[in-house]
């Protein structure tokens, strides 16, 4: 089956790339009070197409098995979601510790974040994490139910922290070694307890995305791993968004 979000989103970058040159070239002419017709019509084109790909990938994200949950997250608009959901075969994803892992967001067997090792094959899509980190920045910016979520998450990692004895301070205030700032068993650095909240509430929202895809989508589901192993209070989808769903909302942008 043809993956006509992936399509349009790749189509877009390469757009976005043209578009963005056509407009330096112009900044660059103006400062020398030069002018190109080449340069303006390409940068017309460019902004026109680029529109009417947006159009075309706002009517994929509509027609979304989960659209009618995550448009009504606040701080999701087509284009963030849209890099997510492109890069997903649900189908494939039949437990929520699968699709945490294709994003680039499990775990090791020592509990740890998994990362790229040198020499080895990578078990993620670099991509989708990258755009996984960027919708999570989206939903921060947005102040919405999953930011009150993050919020919550950076103070119970603070106050774990802190009852370990650890420092809590700024990067550039950590101990350094060989010119590097690092960190050890005194001090943990502000920015780290940062991330690993963000970690916490992308991982939240993927679990949601993926209960609510397939069940719009007639598949499946199983409990969540961190609910039936850690025993945590379940959140359910419904309960991070901003409107009823009899409600339709208008067309957001990034």
């Amino acid at each position: 089956m043809i993956n006509k979000t992936s399509i349009i989103l790749d189509i877009i970058e390469y757009v976005q790339k043209a578009r963005v040159s056509a407009q330096v070239r112009q900044a660059h002419l103006a400062k020398q009070g030069k002018k190109c017709d080449v340069t303006e019509r390409i940068l017309e084109r460019t902004l026109e197409f680029e529109k009417w790909l947006e159009s075309e990938l706002a009517k994929q994200v509509t027609a979304h098995p989960a659209y009618s949950w995550f448009s009504r997250v606040k701080g999701v608009g087509n284009i963030n979601i849209g890099k997510v959901i492109g890069m997903i075969d649900i189908k494939k994803a039949d437990r929520i510790s699968k699709l945490w892992r294709y994003a680039g967001f499990g775990v090791n067997s020592d509990g740890k974040a998994e990362r790229q090792v040198k020499g080895e094959k990578l078990h993620y899509n670099k991509t989708l994490k990258a755009m996984c980190w960027r919708l999570g920045k989206s939903l921060i910016r947005a102040k919405g139910k999953y930011y009150e979520f993050y919020l919550a998450e950076k103070e119970k990692i603070l106050r774990r922290e802190q009852e370990k004895g650890k420092k809590i301070v700024p990067s550039s205030e950590l101990p350094k070694v060989k010119n590097k700032h690092v960190e050890n068993d005194e001090y943990i650095g502000l920015g780290h307890v940062d991330m690993m909240a963000l970690r916490k509430m992308i991982k939240l929202f993927l679990s949601h995305l993926w209960i609510s895809w397939r069940i719009s989508a007639g598949l499946p589901i199983t409990e969540p791993y961190i609910i039936s192993k850690g025993g945590h209070n379940i959140i359910e989808p419904e309960e991070m968004t901003e409107k009823p769903l009899t409600e339709k909302k208008s067309t957001e942008k990034d």
